[in-house]
């Protein structure tokens, strides 16, 4: 089998301007028919999709038609599950398309359910206009019947489940205990196989600055009486980064410039084609140093995207600045008296106050300030 999960088609990508979220939803087509393409080489013989194939208020006819279309093209058994981004609902995305004969979609209630495909049992259930549980997995037990059984479930398996919010938990000793030989799963973007029995492709696709794990498509090969051979194929064409870069001690913009030259050729060594940079720039630099983060953007060729933010602070000498009978002075001189007789927990704010108070009286338009 081909095992590919949250593809998030139609995905709006708030933040990015009109024409790049564009492109980035013609990647994320583009990745499902690099799957099917993929699916068709190594001859597999079935696909399974585990849950958000797309993002339910936001997909249009048009694209769950195209899916439907693929799915055709790709001539063998097509099973899917829905996700907590594409549940199954009456009215809903799934229920206007005419889906080909090769496609099952499991239904979304309180049951797990079987289809079967030769000598494999696959077991599922979607995700509906209420949250998923996954508590039918204590008592559950696969028939002893001498068929290859796996589960297909959208949800949070590892130390996630634990978190409050967690989408569907479950536990991969629950799965083992209920006799399946592995579960195929979606919801975590990141690719992995927890506790040797749960499978997340992760998305192939990074979809934000936080999925710097792998995404991929698993091929996934049932032994009779061995242990499923699972080879994870990394897929993305994009890959988020993101760097500290240390600007300690610059003196002018040309020290910063060079600092952020060096970062993504450092980066594009190591990523490659595709890469999309996040830059925190961080350190304290000389008073008068300009960092103009437009100008410095228009230097990025080669990257996909650079996404730049400018956490420096000016590196004011304090001792100087008290010296004499001037304002700047008197306030240096007044805010320093009031940080000495502060209690710890009250420094902080009094040090804050003093660097804004100073940027104001040097003319920084306090921009990130906040």
């Amino acid at each position: 089998m081909l095992h590919l999960a949250d593809v998030h088609l139609d995905r709006p990508f708030i933040g990015l301007s009109v024409p790049d979220a564009r492109e980035r939803r013609n990647e994320l087509r583009d990745a499902l028919d690099r799957a099917l393409v993929l699916a068709a080489e190594r001859g597999v013989s079935a696909i399974t999709v585990g849950g958000d194939l797309w993002e339910d208020e936001h997909v249009t006819p048009d694209t769950c038609k195209w899916v439907a279309d693929r799915f055709a093209r790709a001539g063998i058994p097509v099973v899917v599950i829905a996700g907590n981004h594409d549940p199954l609902r009456a009215g809903g995305p799934y229920s206007r398309v005419e889906w080909p004969e090769n496609v099952h979609l499991f239904p979304a209630d309180a049951d797990v359910h079987e289809f079967r495909l030769g000598s494999l049992s696959l077991w599922g259930v979607s995700w509906g206009t209420v949250p998923l549980h996954a508590r039918w997995l204590e008592s559950f037990r696969v028939p002893e019947d001498g068929r290859s059984h796996v589960l297909m479930l959208h949800g949070t398996t590892g130390g996630a489940a634990f978190q409050d919010g967690a989408h569907c938990p479950f536990t991969g000793d629950a799965v083992r205990a209920a006799g399946f030989e592995l579960c195929l799963a979606g919801h975590l973007h990141s690719a992995s196989m927890r506790d040797g029995i749960v499978l997340y492709p992760g998305s192939p696709e990074p979809l934000a600055w936080d999925e710097t794990g792998r995404h991929s498509v698993a091929v996934v090969e049932l032994v009779p009486g061995g242990q499923p051979s699972v080879d994870l194929v990394d897929f993305n064409h994009r890959r988020y980064v993101v760097r500290n870069l240390d600007c300690e001690g610059a003196r002018s913009s040309a020290d910063v410039e060079r600092a952020l030259d060096n970062a993504v050729a450092d980066a594009t060594m190591e990523f490659g084609e595709g890469l999309c940079l996040r830059a925190l720039l961080q350190g304290r630099v000389e008073v008068g140093c300009e960092i103009d983060l437009d100008a410095l953007r228009t230097r990025s060729g080669g990257l996909s995207m650079l996404e730049l933010r400018d956490d420096t602070r000016p590196a004011f000498d304090l001792d100087a600045l008290a010296e004499g009978h001037t304002a700047l002075a008197t306030f240096v001189q007044d805010i320093n008296a009031r940080i000495d007789a502060s209690e710890p927990q009250e420094r902080e704010p009094l040090e804050l106050a003093l660097e804004l108070g100073l940027r104001a009286m040097h003319g920084d338009p306090l921009d990130h300030a906040s």
